[in-house]
């Protein structure tokens, strides 16, 4: 899987950042030659160009099954338009373009672009789900049915093991890995789609026993992940 991040003001220069650190092949587009300094040792690639220019965006190579675009060019929602109807021209299989009003939204779903995204949105729908259902951090859609969670660890289970808490039988929740640690120094905390920058451990195992800090990430339907976390309220 390849990133190709259009567009290097604040949300996406986190994005690519933290895409990059996770090991993904990441490239960077931007106009403007002290953006791309700034960012070029972070990433896989880092080009200067205008992305409004088509010659531009075709010399890129974007179309792939494994190639992931994403518009984030910010507050110019006429170039954003732009940009997104010209990479839909090209071909582009995987394209999910920011949008910044309702009506910026509509223009771009007239001209077929599917995959939209908020980030206002989805930061605002992330804290009203952490307030309502404390221990849970955050959600990430799989699919129309299942979720990735991350939710804090109960008090009532540290020193437990994995095998004794009953969490697929009783919570028809899949534990996938446990974030737990302390994150690595120059993490920017302003990252609206992973506030959690700590280690994972890996693949869990059985008698794997839970300590104080830890973040639970799991996978199962929205509704079991905020019952889970109701259920351990404080």
């Amino acid at each position: 899987m390849k990133f190709v991040i259009i567009g290097c003001g604040q949300f996406g220069r986190i994005l690519a950042i933290n895409l990059a650190r996770r090991g993904y092949e990441v490239t960077v587009l931007d106009e403007s030659s002290a953006v791309i300094s700034e960012i070029q040792d972070e990433v896989t690639c880092a080009l200067i160009g205008d992305a409004a220019d088509r010659r531009v965006l075709e010399r890129m190579e974007l179309v792939g099954s494994d190639i992931y675009v994403i518009v984030a060019v910010g507050e110019d929602y006429a170039r954003d338009i732009l940009i997104a109807a010209q990479l839909k021209e090209i071909g582009v299989r995987h394209l999910y373009v920011r949008y910044i009003n309702e009506l910026q939204g509509k223009i771009l779903e007239q001209i077929g672009i599917k995959d939209l995204f908020r980030v206002e949105r989805v930061a605002a729908e992330q804290m009203a789900s952490s307030f309502i259902h404390e221990g849970l951090i955050q959600l990430h859609k799989i699919d129309a049915n299942h979720d990735l969670g991350y939710v804090r660890l109960p008090d009532s289970w540290i020193g437990r093991r994995l095998c004794d808490v009953e969490l697929r039988s009783k919570f028809h929740l899949n534990l996938v890995t446990i974030r737990r640690g302390e994150a690595p120094s120059g993490d920017d905390s302003e990252d609206v789609l992973d506030p959690s920058e700590q280690p994972v451990i890996g693949t869990p195992e059985p008698n794997l026993v839970f300590v104080k800090g830890d973040v639970l990430v799991l996978f199962g339907k929205e509704s079991d992940l905020k019952n889970f976390a109701d259920y351990y309220r404080p």
